[in-house]
């Protein structure tokens, strides 16, 4: 699919104010090459639903209370994580709303996440700026750690990168491929280039999964892989997600366990 930028649909808009771990320095020798085109936009594998309106793909609410991702400012979510090496601890994840994206001209909304590392002594942050495409698909176009009040990395893709769906494929089981161009830049010097490719699946729908928020009826059950360079499964790189209309994701597993304990999704 043709890419199209972001900036040429919403330059009316004007500038708005401006899953990881710790960032260590990079240890290949791909430098890596910017993402970021020389007008100060990023390419994307779609056309873009408008930030301002936090998602959905129809302008009235109907489509924003039923979407699987909520991009609306305000949105809270807490998540209860069992991580084998860190133990448990919580995650608090906040819609701050729409920004423009550190280093480019593009408008997309920053979303903001916490995890108070009990066991570990350390406080993670995350910085990631997102966009609902009309595909059904939300992406992302940058993302920052921050490790205990201090910036570790920042990782930019082109095109930028799927992060989830916001809308049920009409059709399932349903498939996407996801190849990008990923360039990590440490705040300690040095970048570092990446070509990471994932498979994104749609198993289910109407699937019933418990949580410490409560028991939900009709969720998506997700999985996405991330491949090799011999277009294999690499091991312990399957995560599977459960979505839920109105909600947004209420349960990750894989390299650790997501676990909704709470959620206030704003209207639009």
């Amino acid at each position: 699919m043709k890419f199209r930028k972001l900036a040429v649909l919403f330059a009316a808009c004007g500038a708005l104010a401006a899953c990881g771990g710790g960032g260590s320095l990079p240890t290949g020798n791909d430098p890596g090459s910017s993402t970021t085109n020389p007008d100060g936009t990023v390419d994307l594998p779609g056309n873009p639903v408008d930030p301002n309106t936090g998602g959905g793909t129809k302008p009235d609410q109907q489509a924003e209370v039923t979407t699987l991702w909520p991009l609306t400012t305000g949105s809270r979510w807490t998540y209860r994580i069992t991580d084998p090496a860190d133990g448990v601890f919580n995650k608090v994840v906040t819609v701050q709303g729409p920004e423009t994206v550190p280093g480019t001209t593009m408008t997309a909304v920053k979303v903001h996440s916490q995890q108070d590392r009990t066991q570990a002594g350390t406080v993670y942050e995350e910085n990631s700026w997102q966009l609902e495409l009309t595909t059904g698909v939300v992406v992302r176009l940058r993302e920052e750690d921050i490790l205990d009040g201090v910036a570790s990395k920042a990782t930019t893709w082109s095109p930028a990168m799927m992060k989830s769906l916001a809308t049920t494929p009409a059709s399932i089981p349903w498939e996407r491929q996801d190849k990008v161009r990923e360039l990590i830049t440490y705040a300690a010097g040095g970048t570092e280039g990446k070509d990471p490719t994932y498979v994104w699946k749609v198993l289910e729908k109407d699937v019933t999964v418990t949580t410490p928020a409560g028991t939900f009826t009709n969720a998506i059950k997700v999985q996405r892989d991330k491949l090799n360079k011999s277009g294999e499964v690499k091991e312990e790189k399957q995560r599977l997600y459960w979505l839920v209309p109105g909600v947004g994701k209420v349960r990750e597993d894989g390299e650790r366990l997501e676990e909704l304990v709470s959620y206030d999704v704003k209207k639009p």
